[in-house]
């Protein structure tokens, strides 16, 4: 049986979000003539044209990116993909501006996770309708799952973490014969003429070219990612299981949550390092002849209607600087990390889980703002194809003219630096940036591994900046070839992962966390986060 070939209508655009365009300069670029999207077929990759004229027209002194999607989004049904809810809020809230602006009806809803039930069944409800030109902006909740009806194209802002997003949310579209359309609209701030080169690459347009292009040249897809030493999971297990079946023996408990599939890892010492730390709070008890039971505060827990759903929810923290309060976050970042609040960078002292506090003080800088959302999951091979991209010289028919300048002009600048040849770069004087092309998890490690493990022998300086994934910026003071002989050397040395955690820090990444033990919690994120093994081999393949 021959199966039809999927089409894809697919495009991919750059837009700085003000001052001149990409294609508004003197600097030749290959192929820079105007293109259109293109119909990409998932089986065989054949290339053809699509015209698409706008259908509205945005204010004038709209922004770039905005003011595209507002032109091509009139009359047709679409999903507008943003990475972050804050992001999501202020896109939607933009669009609406714009239509006021230009006395238009407001065709744009929201949906996003901290939404009311309410506002968001009425956003579904409304997408239904099939005569409903409406648009959605939205986070990963319509990603999935949820019938909204037949969509006919979906706007992705900036780069999905994942391949598999990007396939979900476009599969979203293209429903009843017709293609799977997306359109990307990658947004960039114009640098600072004295930034220093990390700051002048288009992360985001690097990711969203990788993301794609894995797909259509290896049909390649992340597996699930699975924690080597799920301990949150743990917990919720433990407890589903005392309360459905009740009182049990500690061996019987064992051999009923230990046998299952993600605890393959889990020691029986562990598991009782839980057991009494769950009797110790109360979430447990024993009986006279030694079972175990629902303790009153567990009981507390188990009841909760939103005891089964696994994953965490949002829980807002207060950002103080001694007694000022400066705002709040979701999901705090660790201690030294840097955030962005109130106008100014501060950096995380201490982060009182019980209290939801966040204590910090105030540094130099810039960072983005951090309200709690995770840059997700990146994968080592999407940040590895990113590389690639800078020192090959393909186009892509998806790229429209201004992600086309861009993108040459990336590479020029990086062939100038060797970024992409070599990780570590002098920015001048001795201040270096390291880019080890490495995934969110590896990427975290390595950052650990430098500032615990070899600051003192690299003479590294308080001004320490992570970008994570894609780049550190700090200062040193041993030429870059001692860098790297120093980094083969301590990784040569006996490394337990929990050398990797700053002294008394709580890494809460999961519903559970806060209720385990904080060995478990420790030895969970050293061991289960932590992609050790990867930076291991990154470090033993530096040049000499």
């Amino acid at each position: 049986i021959q199966s039809t070939p999927i089409k894809w209508r697919l495009s991919m655009q750059h837009f700085f979000n003000n001052g001149p365009q990409a294609t508004d300069t003197d600097q030749p670029t290959a192929d820079s003539a105007p293109k259109p999207a293109v119909e990409v077929s998932d089986s065989t990759a054949d290339l053809l044209p699509v015209d698409e004229q706008p259908t509205d027209t945005a204010p004038v002194v709209a922004d770039p990116g905005l003011a595209y999607i507002f032109e091509h989004t009139r009359g047709r049904k679409c999903l507008i993909f943003s990475n972050s809810r804050e992001e999501c809020e202020t896109v939607t809230a933009t669009l609406r501006r714009y239509c006021e602006a230009r006395h238009e009806p407001d065709r744009f809803l929201i949906h996003h996770g901290n939404l009311s039930y309410s506002i968001r069944r009425q956003a579904e409800e409304r997408m239904r309708q099939s005569e409903a030109a409406l648009t959605v902006c939205t986070t990963s909740t319509l990603e999935l799952g949820i019938d909204i009806g037949r969509l006919e194209r979906a706007f992705q802002i900036d780069a999905p973490a994942t391949v598999s997003s990007f396939l979900q949310r476009m599969g979203r579209t293209g429903r009843r014969g017709a293609p799977a359309e997306m359109w990307f609209v990658m947004r960039e701030n114009h640098t600072e003429p004295r930034a220093l080169l990390p700051e002048t690459i288009p992360w985001e347009l690097l990711q969203g070219i990788a993301v794609v292009q894995l797909y259509l040249e290896d049909r390649w897809v992340e597996a699930p990612h699975k924690r080597r030493l799920p301990y949150s999971l743990l917990y919720h297990q433990t407890m589903a299981t005392l309360a459905s079946g009740g009182e049990m023996l500690p061996p019987e408990l064992a051999a009923r949550v230990l046998t299952l599939p993600p605890f393959r890892n889990v020691s029986q010492d562990d598991f009782r390092t839980l057991l009494l730390h769950l009797l110790e709070i109360d979430h447990i008890q024993r009986t006279d002849r030694g079972g175990l039971l629902i303790g009153l505060a567990g009981e507390r827990v188990v009841n909760d209607y939103k005891f089964y759903a696994v994953f965490r929810e949002n829980e807002e923290y207060t950002v103080r600087c001694d007694s000022e309060e400066l705002g709040t976050i979701v999901k705090p970042p660790p201690v030294m990390s840097k955030i962005a609040i109130a106008g100014h960078v501060w950096e995380v002292e201490e982060v009182d889980y019980k209290h939801h506090v966040v204590y910090c003080h105030r540094v130099g800088g810039v960072v983005h703002a951090y309200f709690g959302e995770e840059p997700g999951d990146i994968d080592n091979r999407v940040l590895e194809r990113m590389r690639l991209l800078l020192l090959q010289t393909d186009n892509y028919a998806y790229l429209l003219p201004n992600a086309v300048a861009r993108l040459a002009d990336t590479r020029r600048l990086a062939a100038r630096a060797g970024l992409g040849l070599r990780p570590l770069v002098p920015l001048g004087g001795d201040m270096y940036s390291l880019t080890p092309w490495l995934g969110s998890y590896a990427f975290l490690a390595l950052e650990r591994f430098l500032r615990l493990r070899c600051a003192t022998r690299l003479g590294l300086s308080k001004d320490f900046d992570s970008f994570r994934p894609y780049y550190m910026r700090f200062t040193m003071q041993v030429p870059a070839a001692d860098f790297y002989r120093i980094l083969r050397e301590e990784i040569a040395r006996p490394l337990d992962p929990m050398d990797l955690l700053y002294p008394n820090e709580m890494p809460i990444f999961d519903k559970y966390d806060e209720t385990l033990p904080a060995s478990l919690t420790r030895k969970g994120f050293a061991y289960g986060v932590l992609d050790v093994d990867t930076m291991k081999q990154w470090i033993m393949a530096l040049p000499d």
